[in-house]
């Protein structure tokens, strides 16, 4: 079972943004702690407290305790970030720049900006791209080596998740939710011996509708007696428990997309509708049954070469000639070629993402265009295509996530306390206590 890393860094972007006057430091520098072979600057610690007292409220600064506390937990901090960063360094890790910058693109869009926008919004702040993009280098580098150093102690068995996933936490978490339309009808008791009829009327009427198409959004509006109708009837997602027990039975047997038939109380008549449902027992997925071709360049076959190779095969393709004898004969991929380019049922997770997206562009039956990877010019055809039932994998891998989540924290700080412990580390502070002795200038 693949377990996909959880990111583990955060870019404090509030931070960041907060220490505008940071960057207009003029005082010469000078070194708050030695750690290994790197130094904390009083810069650092001074920026770090800029930004923690700048996201206080005024009632929450006059809340904070004396301050030599507070510069003694940031630089606590910044003497472990020191001693990850060279772990990191040693170890080789290195954030390339497109990554870094894929990063940034994406905090923009989050943030409905360009990364133009964002450019500009960090220099009203006095903080320069650069700046930005450092930030983010350093965070996915504590995060990158917080994954290394953890995974080789993390451990999950398959025992873990069959245990896991019987108690009572598990069952809570991979419960399903449900997305519930809901339209009431009332029943003015004041408008004569007519009025539950032509209630009983309008609910039947609303029912064909719902059940040939219309959204009940708009038949809500116009209907609905509920506190609800303005949101178009919709209640959100709500576990079963939270289901209004007047309907819930019939909202677990149901469909997404199925009307119940109209239920009548005190309050009026109710038409509900499941507009969705989610949860790991739910979870399906498409599989396709994949043949394919491929040519790649070489020592003998050139770039051209290669790219008419395979225009020539799927035109011979087309003119009748056999799949899987051309496969065998010119596939340069050696897993399929012997079996005629088969590939067998795949989601196509495990493709390079060209590869996927021909996939699931082709047509069943129908051999492609030719289309270029990495490994060189490929044609592939689609068999077959059929949906699966994925509840029990998608069920493993939530466990093996929660389990994972659970474990990391906790052998992260394990992790922490012992290169923390092993580490040289001198304070160079009046008021802080030093591993390796206090030096006379204080850095508060």
């Amino acid at each position: 079972m693949n377990l996909t890393m959880r990111s583990r860094w955060f870019f404090p972007c509030a931070l960041l943004l907060a220490s505008s006057a940071i960057a207009e430091v003029e005082k010469l520098d000078g070194i708050a702690a030695v750690v290994n072979d790197d130094v904390v600057l009083l810069s650092e610690l001074n920026e770090r407290f800029s930004s923690f007292k700048a996201q206080l409220t005024p009632a929450q600064l006059r809340q904070v305790p004396d301050e030599n506390v507070i510069l003694s937990q940031i630089l606590e901090r910044l003497i472990v970030e020191s001693i990850q960063l060279q772990e990191a360094e040693l170890r080789g890790i290195v954030i390339d720049d497109e990554e870094i910058n894929e990063t940034a693109r994406n905090y923009a869009a989050e943030q409905g900006m360009t990364v133009e926008q964002l450019q500009q919004a960090l220099q009203s702040e006095d903080v320069t791209y650069e700046m930005f993009l450092a930030e983010i280098r350093r965070q996915m580098t504590l995060a990158r080596v917080q994954q290394i150093m953890v995974n080789r102690r993390l451990y999950v068995s398959q025992r873990d998740i069959e245990d896991f996933r019987k108690s009572p936490y598990f069952e809570q978490l991979a419960s399903e939710e449900y997305r519930i339309g809901h339209i009431l009808l009332e029943i003015d008791d004041n408008a004569g011996p007519d009025a539950e009829i032509r209630a009983k009327d309008t609910a039947t009427y609303l029912i064909e509708e719902l059940r040939s198409g219309k959204p009940l959004s708009g038949l809500a509006v116009n209907y609905s007696a509920s506190n609800t109708a303005l949101e178009g009837g919709d209640l959100g997602w709500r576990k079963a428990s939270q289901i209004p027990s007047l309907f819930s039975d019939q909202i677990l047997e149901m469909e997404v997309g199925e009307v119940a038939e109209p239920i009548q109380n005190s309050l009026g008549i109710h038409i509900v509708q499941l507009l969705e449902k989610r949860g790991a027992s739910t979870t399906t997925g498409e599989s396709s049954l994949v043949r394919h071709i491929l040519v790649s360049p070489s020592a003998i076959r050139s770039e051209d070469e290669t790219f008419d190779l395979a225009h020539q095969l799927k035109q011979r393709i087309d003119d009748g000639e056999e799949f899987a004898v051309l496969a065998e004969e010119y596939s340069d991929d050696p897993s399929s070629a012997l079996a005629g380019g088969d590939l067998g049922w795949n989601n196509g997770e495990n493709f390079v993402p060209e590869f996927q997206a021909a996939m699931a562009e082709a047509d069943i039956g129908v051999v492609t265009e030719p289309f270029q990877t990495e490994y060189g010019w490929h044609v592939l055809e689609v068999q077959d295509r059929r949906v699966e039932d994925l509840s029990e994998d998608a069920l493993n891998e939530l466990a093996l996530r929660a389990i994972y989540e659970r474990r990391f924290d906790e052998l992260l700080q394990g992790w922490i306390k012992e290169v923390r412990d092993e580490a040289f580390v001198q304070i160079l502070s009046g008021t802080a206590s030093s591993d390796q002795g206090s030096a006379s200038d204080s850095i508060f």
